[in-house]
């Protein structure tokens, strides 16, 4: 005789079998995606700390710099991938011109000049390279100080940056990667010499239309590209016509840069101290020294540093002896007048 309990126990096992067989594939399946997902994120991470390294002219000198462009072989994350799909581009938002009296697009969207006691010499701080590296990019916009900030206009969510940098009250420069010595990346979309005209005017107009409240440009990179009259005059024209200004990174001495700017009565200033060739702390406070002497020396000087975080350690502790120093930094809108002159040279 057939036992009740039994039969009703192998009625019901293959439903349990199926349910217990489900919950096992769910789960495992749900562990298999947190592996993966863990395992992407972790491969994004590194590529994101992996840059490559450029050995380029800066000066007289043949440096190693280390450039923001991720490897080619970087792996985008897969939440990085859904949210690109997922999110509709930023709306770029042009916000209110700070000087409306302005004659040029350059003055309308400068900082607003820094009081310099008199005697004081001047210094412009321009940081380079922003917008990849989120983290030092943002310490960089909150730094209490009147910064020169130049964006990579490739950099993804650039547009936000800009404007948080824009209301700190900072300059904004588009840092337009440009065509190096050697094998290097500059970066998509990097101006090249060997590019025909219209090829190069797409991507000229591609880098200035990333982002707004800009007053002018300097080169990322471009040691091959700034020493060819031809491209620089392209470019320079459409500079021009957008009543902007140019910062010469002087990535070779040979940059035709300021020269052809001035000759088409662009302003236009020239760095005189890389901060930051070796990521060291007490070198870059070593040349923040050679920063002051040329300050005290000619009225006025430029230095070009990048977001590290050996450089925020050493301008937060460099900045605060400024004051007793006689120096005080000012906006690299506040260096510069029509036709390239400095304020001190307009004032005299």
């Amino acid at each position: 005789m057939t036992n009740p309990s039994h039969s009703k126990h192998g009625r019901m096992s293959p439903v349990f079998r199926y349910l217990v067989l489900c919950f096992y594939s769910l789960l495992i399946g749900f562990c298999g995606m947190a592996l993966w997902l863990k395992w992407d994120h972790n491969i994004y991470q590194k590529s994101l700390r992996e840059y490559s390294s450029h050995i380029y002219e800066e000066g007289f000198d043949a440096v190693s710099v280390t450039a923001p462009l991720p490897r080619s072989d970087r792996k985008e994350s897969f939440l990085s991938r859904l949210a690109r799909r997922t999110t509709p581009p930023p709306v770029i938002v042009t916000q209110q011109e700070r000087m409306p009296d302005g004659n040029q697009t350059w003055q309308r969207f400068a900082a607003t000049p820094v009081f310099v006691p008199e005697g004081n010499a001047t210094v412009v701080l321009v940081i380079d390279d922003l917008g990849i590296v989120k983290k030092t990019t943002k310490e960089m916009i909150d730094m209490d100080a009147p910064l020169t900030l130049s964006f990579l206009p490739y950099a993804s969510g650039i547009s936000a940056q800009v404007e948080q940098a824009y209301s700190k009250g900072h300059d904004i420069l588009v840092h337009i990667p440009m065509e190096p010595k050697g094998s290097a990346d500059p970066g998509p979309h990097a101006l090249m010499s060997s590019e025909s005209e219209s090829e190069r005017m797409q991507d000229i107009e591609y880098n200035l239309n990333q982002f707004s409240n800009y007053i002018g440009i300097n080169n990322h990179m471009g040691s091959e590209f700034t020493e060819d009259n031809e491209a620089v005059e392209q470019l320079l024209n459409v500079i021009k016509e957008k009543e902007l200004m140019v910062l010469d990174s002087k990535t070779t001495p040979n940059s035709r840069l300021e020269a052809i700017a001035r000759e088409k009565t662009i302003p236009v200033v020239n760095r005189d101290v890389f901060l930051d060739n070796v990521r060291e702390k007490g070198y870059i406070l070593g040349q923040l020294a050679k920063l002051e002497s040329a300050a005290k020396k000619n009225g006025s000087a430029i230095a070009i540093g990048h977001p590290y975080p050996q450089t925020v350690q050493a301008l937060k502790e460099w900045i605060p002896t400024l004051k007793e120093k006689g120096i005080t930094i000012v906006p690299i809108s506040q260096r510069v007048a029509p036709f390239g002159q400095s304020n001190q040279m307009a004032r005299k």
